[in-house]
């Protein structure tokens, strides 16, 4: 009867619809995956009614060699964005990580010396003119839909040490310059996000608080012309949790006259294992959190100017934080978790295009195990 138990509340738990009063409008949800995805996944996602994804442009990936020795290498990023693209998908990357030649560690900002500045501009400038509007991938790709790429966001979770060796919003607020006036120049409507803080780190110092770093790239002076949109990863225990992050952040942004600069929430996710850390919910728990957390957004992106999130992730596969392997909508074999069918409600996608996880036994197994205990 446990057995039976449990797949009775899976099944509840796929059926229950967002409220009735919330509404996002289309577009406003995106997807972060954390592993490569292949033209399946990308046909799944438009299924799923996802028309943006988030994805990495790894510098040190596509340069590991300085471009005075060796010619750069698109052709992996090239794939994705054409992949996506034939999907009717739009791509908006996160750009990071130093090569070997620019700075001893890829977490290092390319800002502390002349040369890592005008290596870091040269490189989002050819980012800009191989993706962007008159972009050269899409002059190649006649025949793909035309998605350029129009959002950039700089730098992942710059205010923790994994990700910036010593996070600094003054050297931030360089990078922030440098990538709003190399890439406004070169697309005058592109949208330059400040990188996604890590909304609340567990362990200040050596990591930053996002209001802290938020306040100091202010303080840096002269930033306000190079940024669009300021980017959260409000990754909580319980969803509830987000409306502190998002209102100090917007509370900031106020202060300093950046009223209409929208926020956007880049990473948002929790676990369907059960636990051990806070972010891991279980699955009834993943998906009652996606739909707290939806319906929080819902009823104040007004008041806090969201202008999109993005569920981390696609799959249970990849990453290496502490709950990236249960984070999926999906199972490693593409197969349904509750939170799938919660996050289709939202974005009016098609929840059946996939078979259903199993996590216990079907329908049937349950039956002939009552029918053979009452033998």
């Amino acid at each position: 009867m446990r057995r039976f138990a449990l797949l009775v509340v899976l099944m509840a738990l796929a059926a229950v619809p967002a409220s009735a009063n919330a509404y996002l409008p289309p577009g406003f949800i995106g997807i972060s995956p954390q592993n490569p995805s292949n033209a399946k996944d990308f046909d799944l996602m438009a299924e799923a009614g996802i028309d943006s994804v988030r994805l990495p442009i790894y510098w040190n990936g596509i340069e590991p060699k300085s471009p005075a020795s060796a010619r750069p290498n698109w052709s992996g990023f090239d794939a994705e964005v054409e992949l996506a693209a034939e999907a009717g998908i739009r791509v908006m990357p996160f750009v990071w990580s130093s090569p070997p030649w620019v700075a001893p560690e890829a977490i290092d900002l390319p800002v502390r010396t002349g040369w890592q500045k005008r290596a870091w501009a040269r490189f989002l400038s050819e980012a800009a003119r191989r993706y962007g509007p008159l972009g050269t991938f899409w002059s190649q790709h006649t025949k793909l839909p035309f998605l350029p790429v129009r959002s950039w966001e700089i730098w992942n979770e710059e205010n923790l040490v994994t990700w910036a060796r010593e996070p600094s919003s003054t050297e931030y607020a360089t990078l922030i310059r440098i990538s709003g006036q190399t890439l406004h120049r070169i697309d005058a409507g592109a949208q330059v996000l400040i990188g996604g803080f890590f909304g609340r780190p567990l362990q200040i110092p050596p990591n930053v608080g996002s209001d802290a770093y938020l306040r100091g790239i202010y303080r840096a002076g002269n930033v306000k012309p190079y940024f669009d949109g300021v980017a959260l990863h409000p990754y909580v225990a319980n969803a509830s949790g987000m409306a502190a992050q998002l209102t100090d952040l917007r509370r900031i942004m106020n202060a300093n006259h950046d009223r209409r600069t929208p926020l956007y929430v880049t990473e948002l996710g929790w676990g369907s294992s059960d636990g051990p850390t806070r972010w891991e919910r279980g699955l009834a728990g993943q998906a009652n959190q996606l739909t707290k957390s939806f319906e929080l957004l819902s009823a104040n992106r007004v008041r806090w100017n969201v202008a999109g999130a993005w569920w981390f992730t696609w799959t249970d596969e990849g990453g290496s934080c502490t709950f990236c392997a249960s984070a999926g909508l999906l199972t490693e074999k593409r197969e349904a978790k509750p939170a799938w069918y919660r996050f289709n409600a939202w974005t009016g996608g098609d929840p059946g295009i996939v078979p259903r996880a199993h996590f216990g036994p079907t329908l049937s197994e349950v039956e002939e195990e009552r029918e053979a205990e009452g033998e």
